[in-house]
């Protein structure tokens, strides 16, 4: 007596069952992209005005801890976190009369995610010119490389050259010697000796201690990180959540810092 026809109905089973995980994987995706839910936004105590995506639950702006410090904040950590508190707007954007829409992108070198996002803003921009204003601050949380890459971007911004370092260091992130780091800054037309002078400055550092105390107060404790307009968000979100944010920002009066 011969088991086929019970091996017969398995695999049928086993087919229809591949089928319906592969309908599910493939269509559920597009049915959220044809209904999607509702964004929810709460306040961020403290931060007024501007607020978190309920929906990421993972920003909270009651966050104490200096990032990448153990224990209490320095003094230093500290009087920069009042000085965020007293006033996130212009810490996160600067006082401006630019109408455009203000985003922070808190980012890491060797961040997957942070690719991710960039790449949606970067979608983003070029079908709607003109529309936002991107700051970006280095937060780099993975490591000696993403410190080395941090400091040569800001150093390059000294010559004018952020976005062209910026663009050299994506595509040979894990850097940590200086030597190669002189020969990118050569390769884009920048001073690679007085680039390298330029990482040491304690003004780099500064800019650096800077991101921390903003992401700290903010609750970023990874990236990427970003605020567009008011609202903020940790971790990198779709594409399609970015535009309705975007849109929604948009609808909303000018930002304090924006009107003075």
């Amino acid at each position: 007596m011969t088991d086929k026809p019970n091996t017969t109905r398995r695999r049928a089973l086993w087919a229809f069952g591949a089928l319906a995980v592969g309908g599910w994987v493939y269509g559920v995706p597009r049915l959220a992209a044809w209904w999607p839910s509702k964004l929810v936004y709460r306040d961020l105590e403290g931060l007024a005005p501007f607020r978190e995506l309920g929906s990421a639950g993972a920003v909270s702006g009651a966050n104490a801890m200096f990032i990448g410090l153990d224990g209490e904040p320095t003094p230093d950590a500290a009087r920069r976190m009042a000085e965020v508190r007293a006033d996130p707007c212009a810490a996160l954007f600067g006082k401006t009369t630019d109408p455009r829409l203000p985003v922070a992108l808190f980012s890491d070198f060797n961040c997957p995610n942070c690719r991710l996002l960039e790449t949606s803003l970067a979608a983003y921009q070029a079908k709607n010119p003109d529309v936002l204003r991107i700051k970006r601050f280095q937060l780099p949380l993975l490591g000696a490389a993403s410190v080395t890459a941090s400091k040569a971007v800001l150093a390059a911004d000294l010559q004018g050259g952020y976005g062209a370092m910026y663009d050299r260091l994506k595509r040979n992130r894990m850097v940590t010697d200086p030597d190669l780091v002189y020969t990118f800054a050569e390769e884009i037309g920048l001073d690679g000796s007085q680039l390298i002078v330029d990482m040491k400055r304690p003004a780099i550092d500064q800019a650096l201690d800077q991101a921390k105390a903003i992401a700290s107060v903010f609750g970023f404790y990874g990236t990427p990180a970003t605020v567009i307009g008011r609202t903020a968000f940790l971790g990198a979100i779709s594409a399609a959540d970015i535009a309705r944010i975007i849109e929604a920002e948009r609808k909303l009066p000018s930002l304090p810092c924006q009107t003075g």
